[in-house]
């Protein structure tokens, strides 16, 4: 009788706990929900979501996880569900009315997203050797995977858009930019971190985007009526390229001292417990002060991770990372799936295929040239130039400070961040196919 009870009992728990979580998941998709309590279930949701990139798209489609990810983040993107819930409400007529809401682009998810690609980048610092990063070979691929991409966006919003020369120029800076983030998860993923083109598109990339910056303040400056004279100019350029320069090569002389200290026990000693935090306290100041002198934090965050790597106990603090990795760099790159507007993309579409054909050729051309004129092959110069390819953030700080600016109108924000969204989506499949030729196992690069 008590067995019949109990299960009794259980049975009607579990048919109230399930009517309880189905009107809550109702009311959190179809209703508005206080920010403060819905953020729990966007992130629980992504975090779904990435389970489910990971073990349907990534395993059964054979993509590598950071373009499964990206999949998702397209699929559940407000766009793609304003076009797709139609369609459903003919199939499902007992459907809600209104469009579901999975998740928003709030600032909560955008720190989160954020703080994702900060782990990425730490996480591949401290698998790097700065001897191997900063190279004249690597600043070669760099300025002239600056220079061609500047000077085919300027063209293209002379000649193509018909645009004046502030829009070319803001155009032209959007197209300079490397974001490499998805680039260095599909090469760690097929474990290629350490080959030469890993490390061209490693040490390209961190210049880059100093010198990506440098054209958004020239950029600004020329563009702005009334902005900073010749000397005004000269002076920015000298403090933002000095400011760059002292940061890395300071950051990391002065870094390794601290590392020595803090990070390196004696012979016989643990790693105290504490060292976790005092790592991520490390990654957190570089990163502040990489973008307080106008770098992107990622750069930080890869000059702390190339710090850290002259620690003794390197690979012990990179498994603490792990967990971090495994919450935070999903949600980055579904957010950036999460970023496309589709409505944008069929409004624009002719300019918008236009314009990354031109992103995606220079850049390819002019890393991939500067490459194989530094001595690299050509299929590992053809790689470089593809892991170059996707814009992102960088991109869209240039397109959101246009847009502010009152420089550039909605149509060219938009075709900017089409751009920035398709050469991202464009690059891991070719990556892929190109990499999946390198006999990397061998150690041939």
């Amino acid at each position: 009788m008590k067995g019949t009870l109990k299960f009794v009992f259980t049975l009607g728990m579990l048919f109230l706990f399930a009517l309880l979580f189905l009107s809550i998941v109702r009311a959190s998709l179809f209703t508005k929900v206080d920010g403060q309590k819905r953020i729990w279930f966007e992130l629980t949701f992504l975090l779904l979501a990435a389970i489910l990139a990971n073990t349907l798209v990534a395993n059964y489609f054979r993509q590598p996880q950071a373009m499964a990810l990206l999949i998702v983040g397209i699929l559940i993107s407000p766009g793609v569900v304003g076009l797709a819930w139609p369609v459903i409400r003919g199939v499902l007529p007992f459907a809600p009315a209104g469009e579901p809401n999975f998740v928003t682009m709030n600032e909560t998810i955008g720190l989160l997203a954020k703080l994702g690609s900060i782990v990425l980048l730490f996480k591949i610092g401290m698998q790097s050797q700065a001897r191997h990063i900063f190279t004249a070979k690597n600043l070669v691929i760099a300025t002239v995977g600056v220079i061609i991409p500047f000077a085919g966006g300027y063209w293209f919003g002379l000649e193509y858009l018909k645009t004046g020369i502030a829009e070319a120029i803001f155009l032209g800076a959007a197209l300079t930019a490397t974001s490499v983030g998805i680039t260095l998860a599909i090469i760690e993923e097929m474990k290629a971190l350490k080959t030469d083109f890993a490390r061209m598109i490693l040490g390209a990339a961190v210049i880059d985007d100093v010198l990506a910056l440098l054209v958004l303040s020239f950029a600004a400056m020329l563009a702005v009526p009334g902005g900073a004279g010749g000397s005004g100019l000269v002076v920015n350029f000298a403090w933002m390229a000095g400011s760059a320069l002292v940061f890395i090569i300071g950051g990391i002389r002065i870094g390794t001292l601290f590392v020595e200290r803090h990070f390196t026990p004696k012979e016989g000693e643990k790693l105290e417990s504490t060292a976790f935090l005092r790592m991520m306290t490390f990654l957190f100041l570089y990163a502040y002060i990489a973008e307080f002198i106008g770098l992107s934090a990622i750069v930080g965050a890869f000059v702390a991770g190339i710090t850290l790597n002259y620690s003794k106990n390197a690979k012990a603090l990179l498994e603490s990372v792990f967990p971090l990795e495994s919450l935070f760099v999903p949600i980055f790159f579904i957010s950036l799936g999460m970023m496309v507007d589709v409505a944008s993309l069929v409004q624009f579409a002719v300019p918008i295929l236009a314009l990354t054909a031109v992103a995606t050729a220079t850049k390819v051309a002019g890393c991939g040239a500067a490459a194989r004129a530094s001595g690299a092959g050509w299929r590992n110069s053809l790689i470089v130039g593809i892991g170059m390819n996707p814009r992102g953030e960088i991109a869209l700080i240039i397109a959101a400070f246009g847009l502010g600016a009152g420089i550039l109108g909605k149509p060219e924000y938009s075709i900017i961040v089409a751009m920035a969204f398709l050469t991202t989506v464009i690059t891991p499949p070719l990556l892929n196919a190109m990499m999946g030729r390198v006999k990397i196992a061998k150690g041939e690069n």
